[in-house]
């Protein structure tokens, strides 16, 4: 099972809509605000064709005008393969076609009407990765002492772990690493008021064909699945728009027209890594 992508970018996309908002406002505080669709998709290979429509989010709720549409009962048409469908509504503006199953190298380009306007996207689906090889497959690792913050009985921690592909076009690769335990042991002592740490975290994408896996942020004992996704330019711009202040952040290079969000592909493969008690 993959882990869903929309999880990793759910903050930085919350960040994009808030600092979208507040740029929007006057200095009196009064928005000036459009009825504009916010467009999150990502098209994973394997999986449905799905997407969700949401509304931007006002400063001042009390002044801004919407428009008469229903995030809930728009016409969706995707125009796919050469054919024209029209997506279903399942609630919480989410749209899916049950027939269609994302594949790699497809193209997706979707319209529908938004506020007397009609809002287009396009994207398409990469290839996924190949050449995938990695360092170890498993690494050791000692209990870290919570007082210590250091590895016990004077264990040095491992080498960090190489994941390698090929990458001839210098395109983007992301890297999410995920224990897939069901009840993992913490590899640092935890006192009784500390939260458990994360169970997945994340690499900042990279055109590189290469990317180490430090030790340090591993948190668990056991077995992890290291998912190495291959995606579009303007998924990696939304990680780099997240590191400027959400006051100047402004919306994804995306293609979408009358509209903000992200509408992209994305294709992976997996690999798995044991982290062993010493």
């Amino acid at each position: 099972m993959k882990i869903k992508i929309k999880k990793i970018v759910f903050i930085v996309v919350m960040l994009f809509l808030v600092a979208f908002v507040v740029s929007s406002c006057n200095d009196d505080n009064t928005a000036a605000y459009t009825d504009s669709p916010i467009i999150e998709a990502y098209l994973s290979s394997g999986q449905y064709f799905t997407i969700k429509i949401s509304r931007q989010i006002p400063f001042s709720p009390d002044v801004a005008v919407y428009s008469d549409d229903d995030i809930n009962n728009l016409q969706i048409t995707l125009e796919y393969n050469g054919a024209l469908h029209i997506l279903t509504p399942f609630g919480d503006g989410n749209y899916i076609d049950s027939n269609i199953v994302v594949t790699a190298s497809d193209e997706y380009n979707i319209s529908f009407e938004f506020n007397g306007k009609t809002v287009t996207a396009y994207t398409y689906i990469p290839s996924k990765p190949i050449g995938l090889t990695q360092s170890v497959t498993s690494i050791e690792m000692a209990k870290i002492d919570s007082t210590s913050g250091f590895p016990g009985g004077g264990a040095s921690f491992p080498e960090p772990v190489t994941i390698s592909w090929e990458n001839e076009d210098n395109s983007f690769y992301l890297i999410v690493v995920e224990n897939i335990e069901a009840d993992p042991e913490p590899i640092r002592e935890l006192g009784d008021d500390d939260d458990r740490p994360e169970m997945s975290f994340r690499k900042t994408p990279t055109k590189s064909n290469t990317q180490m896996i430090n030790a340090m942020e591993f948190e668990y004992f056991g077995t992890h699945r290291i998912i190495i996704y291959h995606v579009l330019p303007d998924y990696a711009d939304l990680y780099e728009q997240n590191s400027t202040s959400s006051q100047n952040l402004e919306n994804p290079s995306t293609s979408i027209s009358n509209g903000y969000g992200i509408f992209t592909g994305l294709n992976s493969d997996t690999l798995y890594l044991e982290v062993i008690e010493e």
